[in-house]
């Protein structure tokens, strides 16, 4: 179990995001102005909105004064993926939390995750429930298990082989600006801000479960994360980004003679699924049936053979 060590007066930033985000962005914005602990630092980074999102957040910092809230707008349209990246690295917050146009938080999020942070000094990435609901009444995403340590409300995440797969959205999480260094130095372009910060917490042993709901989220036909395919070339970036992020961790300071069996034979994992991907040869599959506890679910060990044979499916 790790050390306890209790911070106080932590700064928080808040990240939020924007593109054509008219529509539900008001709601965003009042949970926001509403947290029972007022955030320090607010920042929208919006990537040229055709819409009047940029207008609607001018007039809202104007109505009700806030001064701690700025909006920056893209010279050009950079993608929601690099928007987000660059986002974080301009935040000045000890914590910064990732926020997207079209949810709503509850009005304790900020308060709460962050009387964690200070109540725990170790916690890198906390991550924590959210309830799905849908404009469309389409079928809604359920959480994925997260496996703990122990029962308490805050607890740390369980290392084993699946430990590089993200289980909870980037809306739910908030991390210390300490992760950002080696963020900027695994992170390359076609990741997710999100699973990049997830194994990275992951492999440290820095990554906590807060086990509460603090996020209504939204799902909707606009969605940025529904133009994420996890199709073949997801798939394959999963793999690079592991195998980067792994052989940083190896010749790292925080590395631990403990974790390094279940690293290596993920990183054989990675090279096998790629070599599978990429180079369309079969013999990659029934090799990968040794490594199959490192798929989420068998499912996905199945599913590769698909993808094997239709290459261009995303």
């Amino acid at each position: 179990m790790a050390k306890v060590t209790k911070v106080s007066g932590l700064k928080t930033s808040v990240v939020m995001t924007t593109y054509n985000g008219e529509r539900f962005l008001p709601e965003m914005l009042e949970s926001l102005r509403t947290q029972t602990r007022e955030i320090d630092e607010l920042l929208i980074l919006d990537d040229r909105s055709t819409d009047e999102t940029v207008r609607l957040v001018r007039e809202y910092i104007e109505k009700y004064n806030l001064d701690k809230w700025k909006i920056i707008i893209n010279e050009v349209n950079i993608g929601w993926e690099k928007n987000f990246v660059k986002a974080m690295e301009s935040a000045t917050g000890d914590v910064i939390f990732p926020c997207d146009q079209d949810d709503i938080w509850h009005l304790d999020k900020i308060e709460k995750m962050t009387n964690a942070f200070e109540n725990n000094e170790d916690i890198w990435l906390l991550v924590s429930g959210y309830h799905a609901f849908s404009e469309n009444g389409g079928k809604m995403v359920t959480h994925q298990p997260v496996r703990t340590e122990s029962d308490k409300t805050v607890s740390r995440v369980v290392f084993d082989e699946k430990y590089y797969q993200i289980l909870r959205p980037g809306c739910t999480m908030a991390f210390k600006k300490d992760i950002l260094p080696i963020f900027k130095e695994v992170w390359f372009p076609g990741t997710p801000h999100d699973a990049a910060l997830w194994t990275i917490a992951s492999l440290t042993r820095k990554l906590y479960l807060y086990n509460d709901t603090f996020i209504e989220y939204r799902r909707h036909d606009n969605n940025a994360s529904l133009s994420i395919s996890h199709g073949y070339k997801y798939k394959v970036n999963e793999c690079e980004r592991t195998k980067i992020i792994n052989e940083w961790y190896l010749s790292s300071k925080y590395y631990n003679e403990r974790y390094k069996s279940v690293i290596y034979e993920c990183q054989v994992w990675c090279d096998y699924r790629i070599k599978l991907l990429t180079e369309k040869k079969l013999v990659y599959w029934f090799k990968l049936f040794r490594y199959r506890k490192y798929y989420l679910a068998t499912k996905k060990y199945v599913g590769d053979l698909y993808y094997f044979m239709h290459r261009d499916a995303d």
